[in-house]
């Protein structure tokens, strides 16, 4: 019979589902009630590719927009919320054209809004109708400032006019790392903030969420810009919190579903292990464990078979997120090898000394080739200041490594088994 699989390995995860991440949660709360009372706080969420900072946008998104109470249930907020999703080809023009459309689009819903409100928004006409095109290689400063002065004066008469009903506007940015240098995201922030401020317009917060890469890009478009912000770097779950994710998909599971399905003790803690707390991880593996079960209890048996399964969680996994890393820029085994190495100390930084200690079976002059080749793919980071140190470029891969080289492991000691008993 088929069943509601409530597990998401490709998607934002709903509230429902989210668990963990409450320090942040309660940082940016406080966030939006000192926004609420005029002293905008800035933030920026980032982490690791799936370390779940969309969804943690999402919730503060609800919150802000009293879909979802605060964590003391004391308060709920009413801002208007805008959510932007940015791409490599994002110019300056089109940063700020996504968000004043989106905020008009919010602030336009509202009844309330009268026509001096919506008059302020005329200049999006321009845009819309292609009248104005601000292309990357004739941008002004000067252009820049007078994007930013009718954006700035539209949302300052719209709060003007919405008055009491609102606590204010957030805008949220995700994926802020993915435009070019050229874009010059900080330079944009810095300039919004500061001109809201000279309007007197002093309910409007910024959140930012991004790869960490996004602190660097911000400081490289305007040197201050990320001292607007307060930064919040996103880290895998506890144990507790996997396991708590894990039983709220079950528990939405058994309230779809016409039976219930029940996990065993032990398999929860396998998941919680294997994952090491990444988000994207627990709900690929966990996905792919319930849809092994086949008894309606998901056992360890379910876990194993959905994990290293011929198109389980981590060849998914790999498919989506670490082929290109570790197949298709590499055609040795000996610098895969290099790489499983490296795995074992995680995203820490390890002496080359301690490489060729550990991967004694591979020669010196061909480990010097695989490091020099890993390094100048982007494979493998080099320590600056450090001659002959190195590091994954991050955990989550080096968590993928270590669980597909124990699929390796478990396949090669089956395959010798068998030609044993043969």
């Amino acid at each position: 019979m088929p069943k509601f699989n409530p597990f998401r390995p490709n998607n934002i995860v709903h509230p429902g589902m989210f668990a963990g991440r409450y320090e942040e949660l309660v940082a940016l709360e406080k966030a939006l009630f000192q926004t609420k009372n005029g002293n905008p706080a800035h933030f920026i969420v980032d982490g690791e590719r799936g370390i779940g900072k969309s969804s943690l946008l999402l919730n503060v998104k609800l919150v802000a927009n009293g879909e979802l109470p605060d964590l003391e249930n004391e308060q709920s907020f009413k801002f208007v919320t805008v959510s932007i999703c940015l791409d490599a080809k994002h110019t300056y023009a089109d940063i700020v054209r996504a968000i004043a459309s989106e905020l008009r689009r919010e602030i336009s819903a509202r009844q309330q809004v009268k026509e001096l409100a919506r008059n302020a928004w005329d200049f999006l006409k321009k845009w819309e109708i292609g009248g104005v095109r601000f292309r990357e290689d004739e941008r002004e400063e000067s252009k820049d400032t007078e994007l930013v002065e009718e954006l700035t004066f539209a949302i300052a008469e719209s709060l003007k006019n919405l008055a009491a009903e609102v606590d204010g506007v957030l805008v949220l940015i995700d994926e802020a790392d993915k435009p070019s240098a050229s874009a010059n995201l900080g330079a944009f922030v810095k300039l919004l903030t500061e001109r809201l401020r000279l309007r007197g317009c002093d309910h409007v917060c910024i959140g930012l969420a991004g790869l960490t890469s996004l602190r660097e890009r911000l400081r490289k478009s305007h040197e201050s810009s990320l001292r607007l912000f307060n930064v919040f770097g996103l880290q895998p779950l506890s144990v507790d919190d996997c396991i708590k994710v894990i039983r709220k998909g079950l528990e939405e599971a058994n309230a779809k579903n016409s039976f219930k399905v029940t996990i065993d003790p032990e398999a929860e803690q396998s998941l919680a292990y294997i994952t090491e707390g990444y988000p994207h991880f627990i709900q690929q593996f966990a996905y792919c464990a319930f849809d092994a079960d086949d008894d309606n209890n998901i056992d360890v048996y379910d876990v194993q078979k959905g994990a290293y399964g011929e198109t389980g969680a981590l060849k998914q996994l790999g498919l989506k997120y670490f082929e290109k890393q570790y197949f298709e820029q590499i055609s040795s085994d000996e610098y895969r090898q290099v790489l499983r190495v490296m795995a074992k100390h995680f995203d820490s930084w390890v002496a080359k000394a301690e490489i060729r200690k550990e991967a004694a079976q591979i020669r010196a002059s061909t480990l010097d080739n695989a490091l020099v080749a890993l390094k100048s793919r982007g494979i493998i980071l080099a320590k600056r200041g450090t001659k002959g140190t190195y590091k994954l470029p991050s955990r989550s891969f080096a968590v993928w490594l270590r669980a597909f080289t124990q699929t390796e492991e478990l396949i090669s000691t089956s395959t010798a088994e068998a030609r044993e008993q043969v």
